[in-house]
C-alpha cells in the first residue's frame, strides 16, 4: 500500500470511530419508579420493604418511635452486623438489643435505614414494626372502618418529639402551663399513660380512679403493664373529641399517688358539676398520652399529612346517652 493510501485509510478509520462508539454506548438507566403520594392501610397494617435484597413485611405504628424494629429470627436471617446497642425501657423492665444501618427500598430505589432488634419478637404478625413516620409518603392514612353519613373532618397540627434518635409522631393539646404530646394508636384500645403524667393531669383535670378497674397493658416486645383506669372530671378536649378515661400504668417510673380515688357518687362527676383543682403537681411526667381504638371508634380514617403537617380525623358525631 502507497504511503497515500496509507494516510486516507487511517482518516476514514478515525471519521468512523465517533459514529461506532456511539452506536456502541449503553442506553442509559431506567429511571426509579416514582412512590405515588399517599398510602392507604388496611386491615393489619402491613407494608412490604425490601432490606439488603430480601423482601420483608412491617407493621405499621403510629406508636413507633426510634428505629424499624425487626423480629430476632430476621435480624439472624439478615446477618445484621450489631453497630451499636440500643435500648427500650418500660418502668422497671428493660430490653436490651442493637441496632445497624442497611439498604431499604420502599419502591422507588435504596434508602438508609436504621434497623433494631432485641433477643424478644417485635411483632407476631410481622417480620417486625416500623414507624409511621419511616415512610417516605406525602400522605399516610389508615382507614379504621367503613365510612358513615355525615362524617366531619377534624385537623390537628401535627407534632415532632423525641428528636431523630427517638422520633414520635402526634399532636399537642395545651394542659395547664405544658403540653401534653397525643399519640393515635390504632392497635391499642385504652388511651395508655405513665404514672407521674397521671399525676399531672389529675392534678389539674381533677382525676381519680375507678374502683374494680385493675388491667395489664401489653407494650413492645410483648412486656406487660399493670394499669388502672382513671376518669378525669374536666375532660381534655382533643379538637371535638373529649379525652376523660385513661389506662395509668401504676408502677411505672413513680406511683399515681396524687390521682385518688372516685367515691360512689362522687359529686365531682356529677354532670354540670364545676370543679376547681387546688393540689399542686410533683415529679417530671413525660407528658406522652396513648389514644386507643375506643376513643376514635366513631372516626373512619386517621391521615398523617407531612406535607401540610396536620393530622385529620374522619368522624361520625358523637351522641350523648
Amino acid at each position: 500500500m502507497t504511503r497515500r493510501a496509507l494516510l486516507a485509510a487511517t482518516a476514514a478509520l478515525i471519521a468512523a470511530a465517533p459514529a461506532q462508539a456511539q452506536d456502541q454506548a449503553p442506553a442509559p438507566a431506567a429511571p426509579e419508579a416514582a412512590l405515588p403520594d399517599e398510602l392507604v392501610l388496611r386491615g393489619d397494617n402491613i407494608v412490604t420493604v425490601t432490606v439488603a435484597g430480601v423482601p420483608l413485611s412491617f407493621e405499621v405504628s403510629a406508636e413507633a418511635f426510634g428505629p424499624a424494629v425487626v423480629n430476632p429470627d430476621v435480624a439472624a436471617r439478615l446477618m445484621l452486623a450489631p453497630e451499636r446497642a440500643r435500648g427500650w425501657r418500660f418502668g422497671p423492665v428493660v430490653v436490651e438489643g442493637q441496632s445497624a444501618q442497611v439498604s431499604a427500598d420502599f419502591g422507588a430505589g435504596p434508602v438508609p435505614l436504621t434497623l433494631s432488634w432485641a433477643g424478644r419478637p417485635a411483632s407476631a404478625r410481622a417480620d417486625g414494626v416500623i414507624g409511621v413516620h419511616h415512610l417516605p409518603f406525602a400522605r399516610v392514612t389508615f382507614a379504621l372502618r367503613a365510612v358513615a353519613p355525615g362524617e366531619t373532618v377534624q385537623r390537628l397540627p401535627l407534632a415532632r418529639g423525641g428528636g431523630r434518635s427517638n422520633t414520635r409522631i402526634g399532636t399537642e393539646v395545651a394542659v395547664g402551663k405544658k403540653r401534653l404530646m397525643m399519640i393515635f394508636v390504632s392497635e391499642r384500645s385504652e388511651n395508655l399513660i405513665t404514672a407521674p403524667t397521671a399525676n399531672f393531669i389529675a392534678t389539674h383535670r381533677n382525676g381519680g380512679f375507678e374502683p374494680g378497674s385493675d388491667g395489664v397493658a401489653v407494650m413492645d416486645f410483648g412486656v406487660e403493664r399493670p394499669t388502672r383506669t382513671m376518669r378525669i372530671a374536666d375532660p381534655i378536649m382533643l379538637g371535638d373529641i373529649a379525652v376523660s378515661r385513661f389506662a395509668v400504668r401504676v408502677e411505672d417510673y413513680g406511683t399515681p399517688a396524687r390521682v385518688g380515688e372516685i367515691a360512689e357518687n362522687d359529686p365531682r362527676f356529677e354532670k354540670g358539676h364545676i370543679v376547681v383543682s387546688r393540689r399542686k403537681g410533683r415529679g417530671r411526667p413525660d407528658l406522652l398520652t396513648r389514644i386507643g381504638s375506643d376513643q376514635i371508634a366513631h372516626c373512619s380514617a386517621l391521615t398523617y399529612d407531612f406535607a401540610a403537617a396536620e393530622i385529620r380525623l374522619s368522624c361520625a358525631a358523637l351522641h350523648e346517652d
